[in-house]
């Protein structure tokens, strides 16, 4: 596996409407630059990671481009999304020939070389691995306004990115979508679809995303407290 190349997707193609963003989420200034800079910085500083690809709704390519170009990033790869994220992440391996690909929400800001070398681990193991973390609160079942019973919550977990591929089985799994009967929530579940084992690398709870404006709250008062000590 020392000589499979290893290539970087982070999909930028939120819309921002729950953050309630004028621009897509991704172009929204967190610190001092746009959200997904800080994602793409971790995985161009990895050393297994041999490319990065960064995939932005229709129409932001020219803006993308100058941020790209300002933060001296020429190497990156710019693509553009589709109308859902499957489509969106489809491009994005489409623009790569590399043997694996990272795919990362652009919107998960403090993703960690930690987190990136888990989950990399286990592709001695899977063609595809999912970042996940323990859930901590109380979880009920429910039926409008009444409460019903309670889940065990230690048989659940809280799926995030990154999430790697082996490249040649993501493409297969890209033929399901067109029989589900609503979108997929990761490309996971389309090669879960396909009887390919998921395997599990456990993430890091600080590594989330960034929906409302809650999140986008605490992510600003982290970036302020990482930029003091």
């Amino acid at each position: 596996m020392k000589n499979e190349s290893i290539a970087a997707i982070i999909v930028a193609g939120g819309s921002g409407a729950r953050l309630g963003a004028s621009t897509p989420k991704g172009f929204v200034s967190l610190g001092d630059k746009p959200l997904f800079l800080h994602a793409l910085e971790i995985f161009l500083r990895h050393s297994a990671v041999k490319e990065v690809v960064l995939v932005v709704p229709a129409g932001f390519e020219p803006y993308a481009r100058i941020i790209l170009r300002e933060a001296g990033m020429p190497q990156v790869l710019l693509v553009v999304g589709g109308k859902e994220r499957w489509q969106s992440v489809q491009n994005g391996v489409a623009a790569t020939s590399a043997h694996w690909v990272l795919v990362h929400d652009a919107a998960r800001p403090f993703v960690t070389n930690a987190v990136i070398d888990a989950v990399l681990e286990k592709r001695v193991a899977f063609d595809c691995v999912i970042t996940a973390t323990p859930e901590v609160d109380t979880i009920r079942m429910h039926s409008g306004d009444l409460a019903g019973e309670v889940i065990d919550r230690s048989k659940l977990i809280r799926i995030g990115t990154p999430q790697l591929f082996r490249r040649s089985r993501l493409k297969e799994a890209f033929k399901i979508p067109s029989d589900l009967s609503a979108p997929p929530t990761d490309e996971a579940v389309l090669m879960q679809r396909m009887g390919i084992p998921v395997g599990i690398a456990i993430g890091d709870l600080a590594n989330f995303k960034i929906t409302t404006p809650t999140d986008f709250a605490v992510a600003e008062a982290l970036v302020a407290y990482r930029q003091k000590v």
